[in-house]
């Protein structure tokens, strides 16, 4: 368990009345988040591919993959939040298991992951399928053919009005396991699962080659909206695109519409995340890579004016990474009525050492402006990657992250680290009263 360190930003009242020091900050300068809870839930060392959903009654589960020194695969591994504590299982022991996503549908638990062959020649691409459970139900297949990616496959499971969907990047053979398609599938209450469909192959723009990675879902009524991460090759020029396209899904299937580009052109934009609100309105964060030592969270927000223009929640200042793993800032996006949470990792020039602390801002008029930014990990000497974010039907903001726990390798020894509270820290305020005399 973490200690909570309170950072207050104090304002002062001088001899000369009227005249009030307000602390200076720049946004790198975060107030430290000071959550409800906070926890080590795997305490392990072995955890990897966090996810986190919430549950009506502000039940928390936490999942991930449970990943021992030199494996490339794990267990996975399911902590639910009891009342009174964590209490952790094991879901699979298939050694095989990866990227797992994790939702409830009011008090029902929905669980989905990629599954993969049995590993045996370190040079093959990675091949698998996406396996989903109701738990605490049965584990099934629910794709038949043989997919191949890497992290990119990524399924990501989400619950609409009208059913349960999971969207995910891959490819069907080995040799183009890095230049994915855009899959979706779809199954409606009490029903079975629909086949897979091909949202959009692996080149968006005509004549140019390339590949989709990193893809992400939210649900509106009736409507589905992707995001996902676009390379575009054209000769020697790479670039990085974040689209968004959705669909109008029903008895028939999805429809969907033309791809549209989030992200400014010039720009490499990676890593997008969305979710959707009750009144609506799409969110999407994402990064701008400009190199390793300068990248910024951007979102915009489509509402019924159409879609926003761009807005860095990050700061002025770059963020930066430690060159190890990742490499590329990795933005969470949560919505819940008219509140809105963006969290991602970094660190900023002024950081006292290059290991990435995980940092948290919230709107609460639907993305129109934003408070402070907070820092969630409160841990500077220390690895805190990947955040996961979900919002209680209460409010409350729910992180769960990758945190590193020492050791000569940065690739293995991580934890599930988790919090929960209110969304924001405020300002205290501390009069100084004058006497006379």
């Amino acid at each position: 368990m973490k200690k909570p360190v309170v950072v207050r930003a104090i304002w002062s009242i001088g001899l000369t009345l009227g005249l009030a020091l307000a602390l200076a900050a720049t946004v790198h300068a975060a107030l430290d988040w000071i959550p409800a809870e906070t926890a080590n839930v795997s305490r392990s060392g072995e955890a990897r591919n966090v996810a986190l959903a919430v549950g009506s009654g502000g039940k928390a589960a936490a999942w991930w993959v449970n990943v021992t020194l030199g494996d490339r695969r794990g267990d996975l591994m399911l902590a639910q939040h009891s009342g009174s504590g964590w209490v952790t299982q094991t879901v699979t022991t298939t050694l095989e298991a990866r990227w797992p996503s994790i939702v409830y549908s009011g008090t029902t638990l929905f669980l989905a992951w990629f599954q993969g062959q049995l590993y045996t020649q370190p040079a093959t691409a990675l091949g698998g399928w996406v396996w989903e459970q109701e738990f605490p139900g049965i584990p099934q297949r629910v794709t038949d053919t043989l997919f191949y990616g890497g992290e990119w496959f990524r399924p990501r499971l989400r619950v609409g009005s009208d059913g349960v969907s999971v969207v995910f990047a891959a490819a069907l053979t080995s040799t183009r396991a890095g230049r994915g398609d855009l899959y979706y599938f779809h199954r409606p209450p009490f029903g079975p699962w629909s086949s897979t469909v091909v949202v959009t192959s692996d080149q968006v723009a005509a004549g140019e080659s390339g590949g989709v990675f990193y893809p992400d879902l939210a649900f509106t009524d009736g409507k589905a909206h992707l995001v996902w991460e676009q390379l575009s090759q054209s000769g020697s020029i790479v670039t990085y695109t974040v689209f968004y396209i959705s669909a109008t899904v029903g008895s028939g299937g999805p429809l969907w519409g033309t791809p549209l580009a989030l992200s400014p052109s010039g720009e490499n934009g990676q890593r997008p995340a969305i979710a959707a609100d009750e009144g609506g309105r799409v969110h999407v964060a994402w990064t701008d890579y400009i190199t390793d030592t300068e990248q910024y969270v951007r979102y915009r927000r489509l509402d019924n004016s159409g879609w926003s223009s761009v807005q860095t929640l990050s700061g002025d200042e770059p963020l930066r990474v430690n060159k190890i793993r990742p490499t590329v800032v990795w933005p969470a996006v949560a919505a819940r009525g008219d509140q809105v949470c963006v969290a991602w990792h970094g660190f900023y020039p002024d950081a006292t050492a290059e290991a990435e602390e995980v940092y948290l801002r919230c709107s609460r008029d639907g993305g129109q402006t934003w408070g402070t930014v907070m820092n969630v990990s409160r841990s500077p000497d220390r690895l805190s990657l990947i955040p996961a974010l979900t919002i209680g039907t209460d409010g409350t903001v729910h992180v769960l992250w990758e945190e590193f726990q020492g050791g000569n390798s940065y690739f293995y020894n991580y934890d599930a680290l988790y919090a929960a509270g209110p969304p924001e820290v405020h300002a205290v305020f501390l009069p100084i009263v004058l006497r006379n005399g």
